[in-house]
């Protein structure tokens, strides 16, 4: 009878590897990671809604705006979810350029400028609603600490052929009148703000004229960052119909700039 004998040094079970994988322990101190949002809307001619913001900046954008409105504040109620602030004047409305519309993009950058302090970033601005009148919402992300401090400006394109650069530095009017060379037919200072004045029509071009637009558009970009300013925003503030018709409104262009930057220094956007 034939014996089978295991040979010498196998009579041990081989020992299997351990796959499982842990992922570093976490402290019981750390709580779970989370993501404030919140936003701020306009409405009608007059409305603003901000949602899911806590009741103590509800209350300090409450007073950003009686600063930075010059009309004031006609009314605040609970809109559903959301706080409503009525207006006095029609800040959303269409008009010709002029105060109002001037104080409009200026109140609008003010509430950028002061939920920014605040760590309240801009997420992107959408346009959410297929309202002929509609305008953007502004989904903000909260952040803390908060970003460092900017100056502010902002820049609206308007009628057929007019650029104004609302609270920017004068050396930024100058820098763009000389980039734009003979695009620009005319150019002043009115108080605070600065107005170019292109030929034609660019805001309301056709055929290649449109290539010659976005030209614009990019050397503004250029111009603004040497002077270390940033695109923080594109905005519809305006009550404009859109589609092709002549008197729809183009975005407010919001900017900022790191109140510590000198000439030379990086950018960095976001």
């Amino acid at each position: 009878m034939n014996e089978k004998r295991a040979l010498p040094g196998n009579d041990i079970s081989p020992k299997l590897p351990n796959y499982t994988v842990r992922g570093p322990e976490q402290p019981a101190s750390v709580s779970p990671f989370r993501t404030t949002f919140a936003s701020l809307s306009m409405h009608m001619r007059d409305r603003i809604r901000l949602l899911r913001f806590p009741d103590r900046d509800v209350a300090q954008i409450l007073d950003i705006i009686r600063h930075a409105w010059p009309r004031g504040i006609q009314d605040t109620r609970v809109y559903d979810a959301a706080n409503e602030v009525k207006l006095y004047g029609n800040p959303w409305s269409m008009s010709a350029w002029g105060a109002e519309k001037t104080e409009a993009r200026r109140l609008l950058c003010q509430i950028l400028h002061g939920l920014f302090d605040m760590g309240w970033i801009l997420q992107a601005s959408v346009d959410i609603s297929k309202k002929e009148y509609d305008k953007d919402t502004l989904l903000f992300r909260y952040q803390q600490p908060p970003p460092p401090s900017c100056i502010w400006m902002s820049i609206s394109f308007d009628k057929g052929d007019l650029l104004h650069l609302i609270d920017a530095p004068q050396d930024l009017g100058r820098l763009l009148v000389q980039a734009y060379g003979e695009k620009v037919q005319s150019y002043q200072f009115k108080g605070s703000v600065f107005e170019i004045k292109f030929r034609g029509n660019p805001w309301r071009a056709d055929g290649t004229d449109t290539v010659q637009t976005r030209l614009i558009l990019l050397t503004l970009l250029e111009c603004l960052e040497q002077q270390g300013f940033s695109l923080y925003a594109s905005i519809d503030q305006d009550n404009g119909p859109g589609g092709d018709s002549h008197s729809s409104e183009a975005d407010t262009l919001v900017c900022n700039r790191q109140a510590d930057w000198t000439p030379g220094a990086p950018i960095y956007h976001g």
